[in-house]
This record gives C-alpha cells, structure tokens and sequence, in this order.
C-alpha cells in the first residue's frame, strides 16, 4: 500500500528538518517540569498525595497546548506540497489521492504521537522520585487521552490541509476552529439552551441537557471532562465541573446520580473521536475533486 511509503517519508522528513527533536524536547520540557516544581521542590509536602493530583496540574494545560501544537505540525501537511508542486510529482508515482491524505495524517501522527510519548515517559520517571503514590492505570489513562487529543488535531488540520487551497488559509482555518472551541463554544451551547427556553417552552432540565451535549461535542471540552473522570469521585461531578458558579448545584440536580449513556464516558470518548475521522474523511472528499 503507498500511503505507507507517504507515512514514512513524512516522518523521515521530520526528523531531518528536526520537527521531531524539538517537539519532543518541547513535551519534556511540558511534562517534567510542572511535577518537578509541584512536587520535587515541595521538600516531603505532598506526603499521602497521588499522581492525580499530577492529572488535576497538567490538564488545563494540555487541553490548550496540545490541539495548538498539533495544529501547527498539521496545518500545512498537503497544502506546503501543493504549493511547492511535490504534490503533482507524488500523485504521478504509484500514489492516490487517498494515499497522500492517509500517509500524511499517519506521518504527522507519528510525529506528535511519539514526542508525546517520550514526555510522559520523563515524566513518569521524575513522579516516581517523589513521594506522590503513583497510581498507574490512572496515568496511562490520562497518557493515552492525551495522545488521542493530539490525533485528534492532527486529523482535523491535515483535513482542513487537503481543502485549503494555501497554507495560510490552512493556518487561518485551523487556527479559527480551535478559538472557536477554546472561547466561544460554551457561549454557543448557553445561547441554543436558551433560544430553545423562550421559543420552544423547553423546561430547566431540557436547557441544562442541550447544553452539556453540545459542550461535550467540543473535543477540548471532551478531553477535558474524560480527564475529570479519572480525578473525580464519580462521572457526574466529572460533567458538573465543566459549568461556572451557581448554575453547577442545578446541574448536579439535573443529572442527579448517575448520568444518560449519551453523557457516559464511552459516548464522549465517541464525540471526541468524530474530530479525527471525518474531518480527514471530508478534507478527502473535497480533495479527490480539486483541480490541482
């Protein structure tokens, strides 16, 4: 199959332009340096305390960080070939279309996936040096999500890459859509509950559903809430969190005790999902069609 021969090569062209080694130093350097400042330096002050307290530190951060960083790794994937005229060169050796778009989100994956990796390894070994209980299953859980966070981006850049016509309209897309999530998400979810109150007689608990929904559709928001059920005594506060102030207490009572399959963490773990298949699967669809 050559989406392989386009996977290896994109790797292999990242680790000569030293994209890998200076990710991967960049993720050391997230990963090991929080839990030497909290915890190392705290002279024996974290007694009793385990690695989600780690968890708790580090997941604010990543869920800003890391969609960033994967979306400068993936922005330009296929538009810096159209532009330069590789692509047409590609497309006329035993490779598809299907291929290019493929092989370029494996090889970017691989790029942030294994500099991710190399951070929590270093940071593994720095947390096993405190006197924090380190609670295994629970890191690599949290690992793992935040690898798939930064597939997540990868995918959803590289899709937008195979649209856009330039790079900079690649960066401005991508760019857009991850402010998009990170600010004006949650207002979007409050102003559809609300429409959906005064135009439709939709009652408080109806509201509060509508707009834990669509928050959770938000990837950022999804990451975020399935981190919280690692760190939190039950899945329900997990989502209860995700709201401000005074409206949490009637969150809380709304979702009561336990929480609908489509707020469960197997259906969240979905929504995050869709971020990495279809827009892949749509920046394919537009591409197979353009005219180079």
């Amino acid at each position: 199959m050559t989406w392989q021969s386009v996977a290896r090569k994109d790797f292999r062209d990242a680790v000569r332009s030293r994209w890998l080694w200076v990710l991967t130093g960049l993720f050391v350097i997230v990963f090991a340096v929080p839990p030497i400042i909290a915890f190392v330096l705290d002279n024996g002050g974290n007694a009793g305390q385990n690695t989600n307290q780690y968890i708790s530190l580090m997941e604010q951060g990543t869920a800003i960080l890391i969609p960033l960083i994967s979306i400068v790794i993936g922005y330009a994937a296929i538009t810096r070939e159209r532009e330069s005229g590789t692509l047409k060169l590609m497309l006329s050796l035993p490779h598809s279309r299907d291929d290019v778009v493929l092989g370029k989100v494996l090889g970017r994956s691989g790029v942030v996936g294994i500099s991710i990796v190399i951070g929590f390894v270093v940071a593994a070994v720095i947390l096993l040096l405190t006197s924090l209980h380190f609670k295994v299953v629970d890191y690599i859980l949290f690992a793992l999500l935040t690898l798939l966070l930064g597939l997540v981006f990868v995918g959803l850049s590289v899709g937008i890459s195979a649209i856009a016509k330039t790079g900079r309209r690649a960066m401005i897309g991508a760019v857009t859509l991850y402010i998009a999530f990170l600010v004006f998400w949650s207002a979007l979810a409050n102003l559809v509950a609300s429409l959906l109150g005064r135009y439709a007689g939709m009652g408080i608990p109806g509201r509060i559903s509508t707009m834990l929904f669509i928050r959770l559709l938000n990837p950022i928001t999804a990451y975020k809430t399935l981190v919280n059920s690692l760190i939190y005594p039950s899945h329900v506060d997990a989502r209860v969190v995700l709201f401000d102030g005074l409206i949490r207490t009637t969150v809380a009572s709304v979702l009561g005790n336990s929480l609908p399959i489509y707020f469960s963490d197997v259906f969240v773990l979905v929504y995050l999902s869709f971020w990495l298949f279809i827009p892949v699967a749509i920046g394919y669809s537009v591409f197979r069609r353009t005219e180079l």
